[in-house]
């Protein structure tokens, strides 16, 4: 995978964390957090295919694996912010 490609998913990832953190209006942690997330769900969402067997490498021909780095990178940072919005009973 070209460097060029790397680095564009990675800004995909940065850029959807970047903007969850504001939606979100957490503290600076959460800020920092929800770009981390962004990053892995990035890099996990492109490389999908080769994950689960179904390719040997990503395919950068075409944007498909643009398109996974986006979706996984919103997946991965909403499931946390659904785990991270639950407070336990009694907690104000």
């Amino acid at each position: 995978m070209p460097v060029a490609s790397l680095i564009l998913m990675l800004l995909i990832g940065i850029v959807f964390g970047g903007i969850a953190a504001v939606l979100l209006r957490g503290s600076r942690s959460v800020f920092i957090v929800n770009i981390l997330l962004g990053v892995i769900g990035a890099s996990l969402g492109a490389f999908l295919p080769v994950l689960i067997g179904r390719a040997a490498r990503v395919d950068i021909s075409t944007p498909d694996y643009l398109l996974r780095a986006l979706l996984g990178a919103f997946l991965l940072v909403l499931v946390a912010s659904l785990f991270r919005s639950a407070k336990p009973r009694g907690a104000d």
